[in-house]
């Protein structure tokens, strides 16, 4: 599962063609929330050893952390899951839907649970792993 998330972030930074199995954005998902925890971990223990003793002040390092974490991972994130939909037989474009207020993350899960086809279609051949 870990290879999954590796090669989301490595072989496929910018990838937007092709399919991804349930499995590959199960694993990547993983494995950014472990990574995201880690980060946020380590940004708060820094915040702390440097002190604020009045509380006044924002955790800079933390928000400065996760913020680079976020953007560093969001164009995998969005490869993944347009390579999730095309699995599923659907347009990359409807990913497009996660910007819709409230229902928009809600429509993107749906999808990402739906299994994959078992047959070729027009993105590709069907993922390796996948019983047909």
């Amino acid at each position: 599962m870990w290879d999954y998330f590796w090669r989301g972030l490595t072989e496929n930074y910018f990838n937007f063609a092709g399919r991804a199995r349930r499995k590959e954005y199960w694993g990547f998902c993983l494995f950014w929330t472990i990574a995201l925890i880690v980060v946020v971990g380590a940004g708060l223990f820094i915040d702390d050893t440097m002190g604020d003793p009045d509380g006044s002040e924002l955790p800079v390092v933390t928000v400065g952390l996760c913020g680079i974490f976020l953007l560093a991972t969001a164009l995998p994130w969005i490869g993944l899951n347009v390579r999730r939909l095309h699995d599923i037989g659907l347009t990359g474009w409807l990913f497009l839907v996660v910007f819709l207020p409230t229902i928009g993350w809600l429509i993107i899960l749906v999808f990402a649970l739906i299994p994959t086809q078992a047959r070729e279609n027009q993105w590709g051949p069907v993922p390796t792993g996948v019983g047909i």
